[in-house]
């Protein structure tokens, strides 16, 4: 899946815990020693009083990167930890408090910082930054910096003002603010700190972005000494967020523009913790709600703790007033210090078209700014949408060069049409660009598309409105309408106007491949809210079938049941390999059903497919295609008649734990039995391995696990000959003693398996051991049937209660054809074995009429040695040029035959 990218990328906003109704997680807790959290930093529309006369001028030596000399707050301000009565202001739009001058000029400045220079002085501490650049004095107007304190106490503010100040030209940077005034407000008491914005007008210099420091600092540059702002720079000032990040040269600081100038009356607030102080952040909620068929509706709200004690008994009230009218309570019996997450209240259903004017409120405690969160929606009868119709454009988003669909995920509580997609187009790049509006199905396959359009430059700024050439059907459900932006390799662009929500709700904002699939919340992105809304017609006269499900699945076959419309006389099923067009007029296969269900046959076994259904209601009228279920054939179970066999468990089919054929067997129900583990530290041949567990939730029970090898056809009068390599683990240092048998026989059951090839009670090896073949203890037996027919091997786990785990892999399993001489097994020993290359074929009492004959064959049946051997005589055999490995040691006499397996391992 694609990334999205903002137009001027916002640091993604990741730090609170999204949770389900009355189920708030605990946050991280601030920790911070500044006595400003972050989650106390708020963005609001607000007014501004221009100070005039009011107050005192303070003087500076100069305009450019001065420092005045302390100047009186006029009441004990609490900041990181002390209480200061004084500050200094420096002429480049910052305060620091107490009496010390910080050294000038302190400001963001990326050249700097290319010089290998800090972006961010350490060293300076307790700094209120609200403009933080290269300032100087305006062109038009002479430079004033001021002070008031006003109010009585205990309820004085200090408002700090720089005003008639423009930024600097730097470089190819030219002047982008002619003429700028802005404040700092200080409250006594409470201790909250304001910057607020006042009248800006463009400056000379060419339309371009620079930065600037805004926010707060306390002792350094850590996580929990600063809250920054950060914006892009054509985003409007009401979608500034905040971090607690130190800017760096990489990323965005509070970026400003001539052609992105401030609200008068924009104010950042920060508030000082408090002890009790619950937050209602944010309303979440469709801005335009279509009835009936949009109902009933859930409306969320984002709530935080961000006081310094646990709340018990939270009250949390919805308010619905206007066209329609709900109240809804809800009660968390503890909202921990720090938590955070998002509240569902109980759904509602309005019926009559209009505003409604939503808020949720939060009972009085330390901090009554917070407690309400409004919202207004359009109730109407044809379009959904997120968008807040009070709230500006902040931002555009997009893929940049890349291409792919964002999406907005709607709910329809009937089958509808969706007739267009509208969306708010931004960013000059996005000129000369072609997009399209899609719609897609509950699981992101597109049902349809409009025409391509080329943007110019008269849609910017301005809602698009994308056409269907038929009005598309979607069923009862969840549905998505988005916009795709096909790929520009040259110059990147972001196409959708946004408006900001921080943090951005679950559930609402997606994104698509341009062929659809499985869609992909991008909430973690903090992209905002994007403007895309859909419009809605009259339902379809055929809806599409609903409530799919594929069932009883063989390798060949599934039965697939639906619900079909009232008025459905027959269907068609198409389905094809996972992944293909349903749209291509290739790719995949139709049938005709007559009713649900219906049993699809004829499919391949061991693969994914993707079913889609349309109904036909008569008369040429049928349904939108609608879809997509995924399944996945059984696989055929093979019949292994060809040897050698091998498996080493990396052979897994697609939704399937092993490789056709291997089975398990869980015979104590514990729900802990073998499974495929990729690991490649416990794999003896990488990815995979087989690994049986203990029980760790009942540590009273045993193992009791098989599990079978795939059918092996064997003949009588050959002799098979097993070997595998196994291990256990470690458990706090102490590798555990575990119990494992191998046994074969003619079912995958314990009953079917009465033969015993192998077994170890003490299993405590942590690193792969490899069996050796023979009939002593420890040994692995060969198999010689007596009749022709299928045969399994199983591997049975039975270690005692509380162990740990075991692991097998690289299994083999060699034949020798008729001809093996009991006489010759009883006379020829094979050893060393594992040998590092040179091993001994001893020969006692052989009796062979002629000569004795070595052969060595690897697994894949290659002759790779031969020799001559004698008779009652240590023959040496060199194979210390061949590989590591398994091999086949064949020792012959006349037509009479002896196998061994030896291990090469140098």
């Amino acid at each position: 899946m694609k990334h999205t990218y903002t137009n001027r990328l916002l640091t993604p906003w990741r730090g609170l815990l999204l949770a389900a109704l009355l189920g708030l997680g605990a946050g991280t807790a601030q920790g911070q020693t500044l006595n400003f959290p972050l989650a106390s930093a708020t963005n609001v529309a607000g007014t501004y009083a221009d100070l005039g006369t009011t107050g005192t001028a303070i003087s500076t030596p100069n305009t450019d990167d001065a420092n005045s000399s302390a100047q009186s707050i006029g009441f004990p301000f609490s900041f990181n930890g002390q209480s200061f009565t004084e500050f200094v202001l420096n002429t480049n739009g910052y305060i620091k408090l107490g009496n010390t001058a910080p050294a000038a000029p302190y400001f963001f400045d990326t050249q700097v910082a290319a010089a290998g220079g800090p972006l961010n002085n350490t060293s300076e501490t307790n700094l209120l930054l609200p403009f933080n650049i290269d300032l100087e004095a305006s062109p038009t107007a002479a430079a004033e910096y001021r002070v008031a304190t006003t109010g009585t106490a205990p309820n004085r503010v200090c408002i700090i003002q720089w005003k008639n100040v423009s930024d600097k030209v730097s470089g190819t940077f030219g002047k982008q603010l002619g003429s700028f005034e802005f404040q700092v407000k200080l409250y006594e008491t409470i201790n909250r700190a304001e910057f607020v914005y006042g009248t800006a007008t463009a400056g000379p210099g060419t339309d371009t972005f620079k930065y600037v420091a805004v926010g707060l600092k306390g002792s350094g540059n850590a996580n929990n000494q600063l809250i920054t702002a950060v914006k892009g720079s054509t985003q409007a000032w009401s979608g500034t967020i905040f971090t607690g990040a130190n800017y760096t040269a990489t990323t965005n600081a509070h970026n400003i523009r001539k052609s992105a100038l401030p609200d008068a009356g924009r104010t950042y607030r920060f508030t000082p913790q408090q002890a009790k102080d619950a937050a209602v952040s944010l309303v979440y909620t469709l801005g335009k709600l279509p009835v009936p068929f949009g109902t009933p509706h859930v409306i969320r709200a984002f709530i935080r703790n961000i006081g310094r004690e646990e709340l018990v008994n939270v009250n949390i009230t919805l308010t619905v007033t206007g066209a329609n009218s709900f109240t809804n309570v809800k009660t968390l019996t503890s909202l921990p210090a720090g938590a955070a997450g998002t509240l569902s209240f109980d759904a509602f259903s309005p019926t009559a078209t209009g505003n409604n004017n939503i808020s949720v409120t939060i009972a009085d405690d330390d901090d009554n700014l917070n407690n309400t969160a409004t919202f207004v929606q359009q109730v109407n009868t044809t379009t959904y949408a997120y968008a807040d119709a009070t709230s500006p454009v902040s931002n555009s988003v997009g893929l940049g060069t890349g291409s792919a669909i964002l999406a907005t995920k709607y709910t329809t509580s009937e089958p509808r049409t969706v007739t267009a997609v509208s969306v708010r187009l931004e960013d000059t790049k996005t000129v000369g660009n072609t997009l399209y509006a899609v719609v897609c199905d509950k699981n992101g396959a597109i049902i349809g598309r409009s025409a391509d359009y080329v943007v110019t430059a008269a849609d910017i700024s301005k809602t698009k409105v994308f056409t269907f050439a038929a009005p598309l059907s979607v069923a009862i459900g969840d549905f998505y309408t988005g916009i795709a932006q096909t790929a520009n390799a040259t110059t990147g662009y972001f196409p959708i106007g946004v408006q900001a929500e921080n943090p951005t709700r679950t559930g609402a904002y997606y994104l698509l491949d341009l062929a659809g699939g499985q869609p992909a919340d991008v909430a973690g992105n903090n992209l905002g809210r994007l403007l895309i809304e859909a419009t809605m017609g009259t339902p379809p006269t055929c809806p599409p079938p609903s409530a799919i499900t594929v069932s009883s699945i063989t390798s060949t076959s599934t039965i697939v049941s639906f619900t079909g419309p009232a008025n459905g006389t027959g269907y068609t099923i198409l389905y094809g390999p996972k992944g293909f067009d349903p749209n291509a007029t290739t790719g995949g296969t139709s049938v005709a059903a007559a009713s649900s269900p219906f049993t699809l046959t004829g499919l391949s076994a061991s693969t994914e497919y993707d079913l889609y259904i349309r109904a036909n209601c008569g008369a040429g009228d049928l349904s939108a295609l609608t879809g997509r279920v995924t399944f996945t054939t059984l696989c055929t179970p093979p019949i292994i008649t060809a040897f050698p066999y091998t498996e080493n468990f990396d052979n897994v089919l697609a939704g399937q734990p092993f490789a056709c054929g291997i089975s398990v067997a869980d015979i104590n129900a514990d729900n802990n039995t073998w499974a495929s583990v990729a690991s490649t530290t416990l794999a003896a041949s990488t990815p995979n391995a087989i690994m049986y567990t203990y029980n760790t939730t009942d540590a009273t029970k045993g193992a009791d696990d098989w599990f079978f090898t795939p059918a092996l056809y064997l003949r009588a009068g050959s002799r098979y000959q097993l070997s595998f390599k196994y291990r256990t683990r470690v458990v706090a240092g102490i590798a555990t003693a575990e119990k494992l048998e191998v046994k074969y026989g003619s079912a995958t059951t314990p009953a079917g398996q009465p033969n015993l090839l192998w077994r170890n009670e003490n299993l405590t090896n942590t690193t792969y051991q490899s069996t050796t073949a023979g009939t002593a203890a420890g040994q692995v037996m060969p198999i010689t049937p007596a009749a022709d027919g299928n045969v399994y091997i199983g591997f049975h786990a039975f270690s005692a209660p509380d162990q740990f785990a075991v692991l097998v892999d690289d299994i083999a399993i060699t034949s020798v054809v008729t001809g093996v001489s009991d006489a010759l097994v009883r006379a020829v020993n094979v050893y060393p074995n594992p040998t590092a290359g040179v091993f001994t074929v001893e020969v006692r009492g052989a009796n062979a009429k002629g000569g004795l004959e070595v052969e060595v064959t690897n697994l894949l049946g290659q002759r790779v040695h031969t020799a001559n051997i004698r008779d009652n005589f240590e023959n040496k055999v060199n194979l210390s040029s061949l590989a590591n490995g398994m091999y086949t040691v064949k020792v012959k006499a006349g037509n009479d035959y002896m196998i061994r397996q030896i291990i090469v391992q140098k």
